[in-house]
């Protein structure tokens, strides 16, 4: 169906920041997500890890803190894990 509406260009670059915000936020939870998954060995447990509140990120989950931005952090933390 088509719509002779364009969309507003502000609009339209508002809604573009908002997806490249989310994706990078995405890349992020990813790749946290592998660094834990090859230190405790399958998706569940790193799924179950990332969701469980830290002492070492302040009492968050690793889940809460990769969204808050704090994604260095938290592998920074995971690097710790591997050496235990």
């Amino acid at each position: 169906m088509a719509d002779d509406k364009q969309l507003n260009p502000d609009a339209f670059a508002a809604l573009r920041e908002r997806f490249g915000q989310q994706s990078r936020k995405a890349q992020a939870y990813y790749t946290v997500m592998h660094e834990v998954r090859g230190v405790l060995g399958s998706d569940d447990a790193a799924s179950a890890w990332m969701d469980q509140p830290q002492a070492a990120l302040g009492g968050q989950s690793a889940a809460q803190a990769v969204a808050a931005g704090r994604e260095e952090e938290v592998l920074a933390h995971v690097r710790t894990l591997k050496s235990r």
